[in-house]
């Protein structure tokens, strides 16, 4: 008996949509699979990049306080953003107007304005990556910036700052190119890390951070109290601050009043004099310490270099 011949199947009939639809699933799955493999730092362009920037008062003209100078723009492909530029250039403008030799030198520890200084508001969800774990990351920007780099204690926001109460103060500090350099590292850190908490475009006043408005006393009240101390006559400059920032600020954070009594150069020590009740006064003790404390700090580093 002859074996059956053998038989021959068909190939399977594909229709051309089918196969259109089979082509571009292949290339949607091969477009994805790209994206997670090449495109992880590839930013999401709806997400818009927010700067603040505090502007002095002394560049926003008598009668002012300091501002916060919001820039915003839509997120790009570009190594640069619009909002990073212009950053760069408001900041350059500030820099101008405190780039002298005398003022330049004065370098003082946080939450005292020195010269050739920018402070940036960061939300408090950045702080964390701008930081780094054990603060790796601030001391990498520090070592290739060249410039002092300081994250401000959340009781150090200007009086301008949003109500975010969990925003945060980053001061940069040192010559100008030197702050310019930090500057633009910081911005793209910031731009790799948004806000997780959503940044007001219309400015508000900081002004919890008096915690709360201290009331003016009346010198003649019972509550009323008095301090007085001396301080050496090099370094009630710093105390002072350029304009009299410093000195202000000390007085808007504490309400209370302080008089620095004495010319320049007259004599060794100058005399300074708090009033206001008790927790003012202590207050403005404890600032004018700290920015006392902060120049011996970096008057005895500066020996210390020099005698290397």
């Amino acid at each position: 008996m002859n074996p059956a011949p053998p038989v021959t199947l068909p190939h399977p009939v594909v229709s051309a949509t089918a196969k259109r639809r089979r082509d571009e699933f292949d290339v949607a799955a091969a477009s994805a699979a790209g994206e997670m493999e090449g495109s992880a730092p590839k930013r999401a362009k709806s997400q818009d990049v927010i700067f603040r920037i505090v502007v002095p008062s002394r560049q926003i003209g008598k009668r002012h306080e300091e501002r916060v100078i919001i820039i915003s723009s839509k997120e790009s492909d570009n190594s640069f953003s619009d909002a990073e530029n212009a950053l760069k250039q408001i900041a350059t403008l500030i820099l101008k107007e405190d780039d002298s030799p005398v003022e330049a030198s004065k370098v003082v520890g946080a939450g005292h304005v020195a010269a050739n200084t920018i402070r940036m508001l960061i939300a408090g969800s950045q702080a964390g990556s701008l930081i780094g774990i054990s603060g790796q990351n601030i001391e990498k920007l520090r070592n290739s910036s060249g410039a002092t780099i300081t994250v401000l204690a959340p009781n150090q926001l200007p009086l301008c700052a949003s109500a975010h109460e969990s925003d945060r103060v980053v001061q940069i500090s040192g010559d100008v190119p030197v702050v310019l350099k930090a500057l633009e590292e910081i911005g793209c850190q910031l731009r790799e890390n948004p806000p997780k908490q959503v940044i007001s475009i219309s400015p508000t006043y900081n002004y919890g951070a008096v915690r709360p408005t201290q009331p003016y006393v009346d010198p003649t009240s019972a509550d009323y109290v008095t301090l007085e101390m001396m301080v050496s006559e090099t370094l009630v400059g710093g105390l002072i601050g350029r304009c009299g920032s410093n000195i202000s600020r000390i007085r808007n954070e504490s309400g209370a009043m302080i008089k620095v009594y004495g010319g320049k150069g007259e004599q060794k020590h100058r005399h300074i004099q708090f009033g206001g009740t008790a927790q003012q006064v202590a207050l403005a003790k404890q600032r004018v310490d700290e920015c006392i404390y902060s120049q011996l700090v970096q008057a005895a580093g500066a020996q210390a270099q020099q005698s290397l």
